[in-house]
């Protein structure tokens, strides 16, 4: 019996490790809880906004911000509130961020006037970069004459 609670509290220690943190008789260390901040501070944020009395605006399939670099913050199905009184407007949601070019077709009801003016000059280096491309292709020279003055000397 005595070799059976020996062989099991080492496999205990083998298992768990250490887990006493004085000498004989303390003690054992209790497990660490790991407390996320990010928590508190969506507690907060709902708190808030139920002190403005937001109501859910349904039916939006997304958002779409515009940021100054030509990128754009896309949240897809977001929840999103808003308060007449307050004239405010909270949305949220997992942000992706893209390039301008990348959501092209769907995109082009949405822009702005800065956007507007870059999806422009985007265009304008595709259809320079196809005239290029389309003059390079003119490697055969001019044809100087006809075969038949050619032939005659």
């Amino acid at each position: 019996m005595d070799n059976e609670v020996k062989d099991a509290r080492e496999k205990l220690k083998a298992r768990f490790g250490n887990t006493q943190i004085g000498g004989k008789g303390t003690q054992r260390r209790t497990k660490k809880v790991v407390h996320h901040q990010e928590v508190n501070e969506d507690k907060k944020l709902k708190s808030t906004i139920k002190k403005f009395g937001m109501q859910t605006l349904q039916d939006i399939d997304e958002v779409n911000m515009f940021k100054d670099d030509n990128t754009v913050i896309h949240l897809r199905k977001p929840q999103t509130q808003f308060s007449v009184r307050e004239n405010m407007l909270v949305v949220t949601g997992t942000p992706e961020t893209k390039e301008i070019k990348d959501m092209m077709p769907d995109i082009l009801k949405q822009v702005g006037p800065q956007q507007y003016q870059y999806l422009k000059g985007q265009m304008a280096e595709l259809s320079g970069a196809k005239n290029e491309a389309e003059a390079d292709d003119d490697d055969v020279p001019e044809l100087v004459g006809t075969f038949e003055d050619a032939g005659k000397k």
